[in-house]
C-alpha cells in the first residue's frame, strides 16, 4: 500500500431507489478533487461487495461504502484483518450503523466528515457467517427484517413496520439456551427474539438496545421474554414510535468475549438487515477495535 492516502468509493449502485449510480457519477469530479487518487466502483446485482472491498484494500488505505446498512456490512466484512480505513456515505433507508458514528443524509456533510477523518476503532463480532457491526437479529426479530426485504413498499420505515406485524402474528415463542462465556450458568428459556446488539437501533428508529456503544469493547444481548403476543405488538408499536422496549419484558446481559446461542428449531436471522442462512445454532465473538472507522 502506498504511504499516501487514496480513496476508493464503493457504490451500490441499488441504493437510493437506483439513484445512486447517476448522483455519484455527478459527483466525481467534485470527489477527485477533494481525496488524492479516489476512484469509483458501481457495484451491481452479481457483484461481490465483500471480495471487491478484499481486493482494493490492498492497494487502497481508505474505503468508503456508499449505500445502507448492508453495503457496509458488506465491505466490513472485507477489510477486517487489514488496516484499511472504513468511510461511510449513507445511502440507505435504514442507516444504523451510519447514525451511530454520527451521519445523517446530508451529502455534503458526510463529505466533510470524510475530509476530517477522525478515526475511531470500531468493535465487531465475529459469526459463522462473517462478521457484523450493528445488530444480529433471531426469531421475531429476523423474520421481520426477512418480510420487510422482500416488501414493495418503497419507504424503509413502512418495509420494516408491516414486516413486524407480520412476523409477530406469523412467530410463537421458541425455546432457547444461551451460554454467555463470563456468565458460570446457561440461560434457558421460551423466547420471542434474541439481538445481538453492537448499537442501538434497527430499521432507522427501532431503539432495540439504547445501552450499545459500538467502540466499548462490550456486547449487548437482548432477550425477549416469552410475553403473551399482544403485549408484545403493543411494545412493537411503541418501538415504531421511537421508544425502547419496556424493561419488564427484556432480559439484557452483556458480554465481551463470547457467546453462543442454541433454539429449538431453524429460525429466520439477520446480521445489519442483510438475510443469513437460517440456523439453529449460533457463535458469536467480539473481536473488540477490530476496525477503523472515520466518524463524525
Amino acid at each position: 500500500m502506498s504511504n499516501y492516502p487514496s480513496y476508493c468509493f464503493i457504490i451500490n449502485c441499488a441504493s437510493n431507489a437506483f439513484r445512486a449510480e447517476s448522483f455519484f457519477r455527478n459527483k466525481e469530479a467534485e470527489l477527485k478533487a477533494k481525496f488524492s487518487n479516489a476512484s469509483f466502483i458501481y457495484i451491481r446485482k452479481d457483484d461481490s461487495i465483500t471480495e471487491i472491498a478484499r481486493q482494493k484494500s490492498e492497494g487502497c488505505s481508505h474505503i468508503i461504502a456508499c449505500g445502507g446498512d448492508g453495503t457496509v456490512n458488506r465491505v466490513a466484512n472485507g477489510l477486517v484483518g487489514s488496516d484499511c480505513i472504513l468511510g461511510v456515505i449513507p445511502l440507505g433507508s435504514g442507516n444504523d450503523f451510519a447514525q451511530s458514528i454520527g451521519l445523517d443524509l446530508n451529502f455534503d456533510r458526510n463529505v466533510e466528515v470524510l475530509s476530517r477523518e477522525i478515526i475511531t476503532r470500531v468493535d465487531v463480532v465475529s459469526t459463522d457467517c462473517g462478521y457484523f457491526l450493528n445488530t444480529f437479529g433471531i426469531g421475531v426479530d429476523g423474520l421481520t427484517n426477512y418480510y420487510a426485504s422482500k416488501s414493495g413498499l418503497k419507504s424503509g420505515f413502512l418495509r420494516y413496520f408491516v414486516g413486524g406485524l407480520k412476523a409477530l402474528f406469523r412467530s410463537e415463542p421458541v425455546r432457547t439456551k444461551i451460554s454467555i462465556s463470563e456468565h458460570g450458568t446457561d440461560i434457558e428459556q421460551k423466547v420471542w427474539m434474541v439481538a445481538v446488539a453492537n448499537g442501538k437501533s434497527e430499521g432507522g428508529k427501532y431503539q432495540i438496545s439504547p445501552s450499545s456503544v459500538n467502540s466499548d469493547g462490550k456486547v449487548e444481548l437482548i432477550i425477549v421474554k416469552s410475553v403473551n403476543r399482544i403485549r408484545l405488538i403493543y411494545e412493537f408499536l411503541k418501538l415504531s414510535f421511537g421508544f425502547s422496549f419496556n424493561k419488564r419484558i427484556v432480559d439484557e446481559y452483556s458480554f465481551t468475549d463470547s457467546v453462543s446461542i442454541s433454539t429449538e428449531g431453524v429460525l429466520k436471522s439477520h446480521a445489519d438487515g442483510e438475510q443469513v442462512p437460517e440456523n439453529d445454532d449460533y457463535k458469536f465473538k467480539v473481536l473488540p477495535g477490530a476496525l477503523k472507522v472515520i466518524t463524525a
